[in-house]
């Protein structure tokens, strides 16, 4: 078990104290206990002079899973640590008020901590862009009001170091996957429909999600379509571009492409507001929404497959996501006898015995047996 003397905190009794409580929050867990005291280790490496309390109330803070008085850690820890810990609670980091050299410590260590997190996210296979963008927006706000008048010059060149380094970093990542959206890079036939369509769709997604998630995802859908050879059809290719399409002019296509082509979208697309067209069936339609469907099997499939590695996969978390993906699969497996083109067919039927064989993989049957009724999710 990790003790307080394997920790970089500032030896004190206070600190000492507030590492004790914070074991008592939770059982076992020597990595949660290590996230817990960073940035307490932060002050304790980087403060001109290291404030005790501040630093237990950061422990306590972030040692906690769920919110106590602060009061009564007055006893336990010591009444000023009590007092930090309150004043925290209430701590608008847009706009932080300070008074003390523990105050500024502690905000400077979580923005220390909270960039480097960051560039963890930006570096990470799936970087949410817009939680990023929040979390880059929250420390400038922050850094911006302290960073003048804190005596803590060198945790705040640190902190600002960090911001304009993940600043870089996020711009960086913007370009490299931008840059991997270029049309030529798709595989989708070189027709000037067929590109016309994909750069809509991609400066429509960019403009909102610079990383281009739903651009990924389209092409995704029109490279089933594509590599199965159900057709090469630049109208049916093009509105499998726009299937996960949601421009917030219900005409946004009109006059852009082909009437067809709007049709299609419109009876595809699980964003379109057209009943009537949602009802409509035929070769096309129904090939377009079993591209869709297998698209996202196969991902979820393969998604899953990685989540299976990690502690959370074997919580209640991992029953669900088990259910989530059995649900796609029987919704996909459903069309396999009315899908009326054949390569297109064998996909899915292959989508279905992936999908299929790591849900009855001993490991993951242990977790939840395929067919097993779905659990109350009291929503």
């Amino acid at each position: 078990m990790l003790k307080f003397e394997d920790t970089r905190l500032l030896r004190h009794p206070t600190v000492e104290r507030a590492y004790n409580v914070m074991r008592t929050f939770f059982e076992g867990g020597d990595d949660y206990a290590l996230k817990a005291v960073g940035t307490g280790e932060i002050i304790s490496a980087y403060a001109k002079d290291p404030d005790p309390d501040a630093i237990a109330a950061s422990v306590l803070m972030d040692g906690m899973i769920i919110s106590y008085e602060a009061s009564q850690f007055a006893t336990s820890v010591s009444p000023k640590a009590a007092e930090y810990l309150e004043k925290f609670y209430n701590l608008d980091l847009e706009n932080p008020v300070f008074t003390s050299a523990g105050e500024q410590q502690v905000l400077l260590a979580h923005s220390i901590q909270g960039l480097e997190q960051v560039r963890g996210m930006i570096e990470s296979d799936s970087p949410d862009y817009r939680r990023i963008v929040q979390v880059l927006d929250v420390n400038e706000k922050s850094l911006l009001k302290i960073v003048h008048a804190t005596t803590e010059t060198e945790m705040a060149q640190i902190a600002l170091e960090k911001f304009v380094k993940a600043k870089q970093a996020l711009n960086d990542l913007v370009k490299v996957k931008q840059a991997e959206l270029d049309f030529d890079k798709t595989s989708l036939p070189n027709h000037p429909d067929v590109k016309a369509v994909y750069e809509h769709m991609k400066a429509w997604d960019i403009s909102g999600h610079p990383l281009g998630a739903y651009t990924k995802t389209n092409a995704g859908i029109a490279k089933v379509l594509v590599e199965t050879g159900a057709t090469q059809d630049p109208d049916v290719i093009g509105a499998a571009l726009l299937n996960q399409y949601h421009a917030s002019s219900g005409g946004a296509l009109d006059g852009k492409f082909s009437a067809r082509l709007v049709e299609l979208v419109k009876a595809t697309s699980p964003w379109s507001r057209d009943d009537e067209s949602a009802e409509q069936t035929g070769p096309e339609i129904e090939m377009i929404r079993s591209a869709a469907l297998t698209y996202f099997l196969e991902e979820q499939t393969e998604g899953l497959r990685k989540y299976a590695d990690t502690e959370d996969f074997e919580t209640i978390r991992g029953v669900y996501a088990l259910e989530n993906l059995e649900t796609l699969r029987d919704r996909l497996e459903a069309r396999i006898g009315i899908e009326p083109a054949a390569p297109l067919k064998a996909r899915m039927t292959a989508a279905v015995k992936a999908c299929d064989d790591l849900m009855n993989e001993p490991e993951n049957k242990a977790i939840r047996k395929p067919g097993t009724p779905h659990l109350d999710r009291d929503w």
